[in-house]
């Protein structure tokens, strides 16, 4: 197991969707998070800090989203951008943000136990060829 992550993607598919229907998602790293975080607060035009904690889940679906095959109510594609993200019916964007918490899941402690194993053994024998 690689010690670090790398940025992985993963096509989601919901069951009360149509079976064209699906999204692929993919890993945030810091860069996101950071995105994200800063664009839950902001100054208003007199100079006092808002809060916006309601954009969490609409800003983590724009950084994580790929792309979508999802139509509308007519079989037309529903084209991938920030107006369409803000239309999601409430089950489908709840669907994918749970998706995308899924797959940034911490890693568990057995998983960080090999990644430091797997890392020292790789180390080991990088050093034992050298010394050969």
């Amino acid at each position: 197991m690689p010690r670090r992550r790398t940025i992985t993607t993963k096509q989601v598919h919901a069951p009360h969707w149509d079976n064209h229907e699906a999204v692929v998602i993919r890993s945030l790293n810091t860069d996101d998070e950071e995105h994200i975080t800063d664009g839950l607060a902001g100054v208003d035009a007199s100079g006092k800090p808002q809060i916006h904690a309601g954009r969490n889940k609409r800003l983590t679906l724009q950084r994580s989203i790929v792309s979508w095959t999802l139509t509308d109510e007519h079989g037309r594609p529903v084209p991938l951008n920030e107006q369409s993200i803000r239309e999601l019916a409430p089950e489908d964007s709840q669907f994918i943000f749970e998706e995308i918490q899924a797959l940034n899941k911490p890693m568990t402690a057995e998983e960080k136990k090999e990644s430091t194993t797997s890392a020292t053994d790789s180390s080991s024998k990088a050093e034992s060829r050298r010394k050969q």
